[in-house]
């Protein structure tokens, strides 16, 4: 028989709180104070309980996000979701990783395709004080 991961409430709660507007005090309630976030616009982690506040509310505030599915291994676990500003869409998909006492430790987020994700980086740019991206291609 296989083993899953404990806590799985946590990541829907998450979920939940991201549907209804990333709401500061339900995030803080299941992120650790510690918490890391790995996120597709940056080489560098966000750590840090307020700023992992601020990264997903600059994120979940400004977009249409609606996850479809929460998916559980035995280690960790993943949702699934559709994010959109304007005409542009990405699909993606979160992985978390939960401490014992079932907080948020760590997220790592991944969008694709391409393309899109970068004219996604370019909406969210101003919202996360970076510079926007551009993508080349030869031809």
């Amino acid at each position: 028989m296989t083993a899953y991961a404990p806590h799985r409430d946590t990541v829907e709660s998450f979920v939940n709180c991201m549907h209804d507007g990333a709401d500061r005090n339900a995030l803080s309630e299941i992120l650790a104070e510690d918490v890391v976030l790995y996120g597709p616009l940056g080489d560098e982690p966000v750590s840090g309980r307020g700023a992992v506040l601020e990264a997903i509310q600059g994120i979940g505030g400004s977009a249409d996000l609606q996850y479809t599915e929460v998916l559980t291994g035995q280690i960790h676990h993943a949702a699934n979701f559709r994010l959109q500003i304007d005409d542009t869409v990405v699909d993606g998909m979160d992985r978390f990783l939960l401490d014992a006492d079932g907080k948020i430790a760590e997220v790592t987020i991944w969008w694709r395709p391409l393309p899109s994700g970068v004219q996604m980086q370019r909406h969210l740019a101003g919202l996360l004080g970076m510079q926007p991206w551009e993508l080349r291609t030869d031809g």
